[in-house]
């Protein structure tokens, strides 16, 4: 369907010009529209240094294919960009199958791009693959808490669970923390290590572990290891080769009482979730009580939703909790 966008767009990146004013000298990536709340269903869109990203949502999306390449054309000379890539999703991913008629290699509008880009956010730089598959290697939202936990990192030892690409354990590690960063996926750990050394980080000062993240804390336990910071952004849902399956609304207290006994006196933890069904303050009320069984905390204020994702359709949940 064609329609008006123009305005939507531009309305869109205005509301954003003093976050891309303040922004260039130490980031260069962003949330440019949000979707429905920003005017236009099943459209979000990212740039990635000189690259966008359409992100398709098919089954909310209304629009036809020479619009978005009309938005993808003013966008580049808009935005300064060099290509636009687009990548579509349908509402149940299980058993989609990746291939063209998803996301490409080709870039839908502008030039081909290099499949590994470097970006900056906050100083720190990050390796992302722009056409690879869904997800980039970093996930925007984030950005603040990053920056937030980074701030109080400095001389701590830091666990960073579900750690993906470890871009947590980035902003943590450039502030002096010692990091251990625990993700199923060796693909991603080996990620995440490139990231280190693109922000020149000595790897031998941190610790990457693949393995299932509730084998680790068992072991740990039984060791009696303690961190500083804990960091936990697990999926909502996922399954595992081998037929595991976590989900975040079964497994949350399971999780938190295998996390509760690994902080320190003193010591954070931070949790966040993307998960649709709940909220900062429910997802909050739902940790109170297995917390409440390992002793005494105190619930400390998160770093404010960045402002390219106040108009986001599914915010991140999030808490922090210090163990006294």
């Amino acid at each position: 369907m064609s329609i008006n966008w123009k305005p939507f767009i531009q309305k869109a990146l205005e509301q954003r010009r003093e976050l891309f004013e303040r922004a260039p000298a130490d980031t260069n990536c962003f949330r440019l529209f949000n979707g429905a709340n920003e005017g236009i269903s099943g459209l979000v869109i990212e740039q990635f240094s000189d690259v966008i990203i359409f992100q398709i949502f098919e089954e909310e999306a209304q629009i036809d294919e020479p619009t978005l390449k009309a938005i993808a054309e003013w966008l580049i000379n808009a935005r300064k960009a060099t290509s636009v890539y687009k990548k579509v999703f349908v509402k149940d991913r299980s058993h989609q199958t990746a291939g063209s008629d998803y996301y490409s290699s080709e870039p839908f509008v502008g030039k081909p791009a290099s499949s590994e880009i470097v970006v900056c956010e906050n100083g720190n730089f990050y390796e992302i693959q722009p056409f690879a598959g869904y997800s980039t290697g970093i996930f925007l939202d984030q950005r603040e808490n990053r920056k937030f936990l980074g701030e109080i990192a400095a001389g701590k030892q830091v666990l960073n669970l579900f750690a993906y690409t470890c871009g947590f354990s980035v902003a943590c590690a450039t502030q002096g923390a010692i990091t251990t960063s625990v993700d199923l996926s060796k693909k991603y750990l080996d990620w995440g290590k490139k990231n280190f050394e693109k922000n020149t980080l000595d790897l031998k000062l941190h610790r990457f572990i693949a393995q299932d993240c509730f084998e680790f804390l068992k072991r740990c336990e039984k060791k009696g290891t303690k961190y500083d910071l804990i960091i936990v952004d697990p999926p909502s849902f996922s399954r595992t080769k081998e037929g595991g399956v976590f989900s975040l609304k079964k497994d949350l207290d399971r999780l938190l009482r295998a996390l509760t006994p690994l902080v320190s006196t003193g010591g954070v933890l931070f949790f966040s979730c993307n998960f649709s069904e709940w909220d900062s303050n429910l997802f909050q009320k739902k940790s109170e009580k297995v917390l409440e069984e390992s002793g005494s905390w105190k619930w400390q204020k998160t770093a404010a939703v960045p402002k390219d994702f106040e108009s986001a359709l599914n915010p991140i949940s999030q808490w922090l909790a210090v163990k006294l």
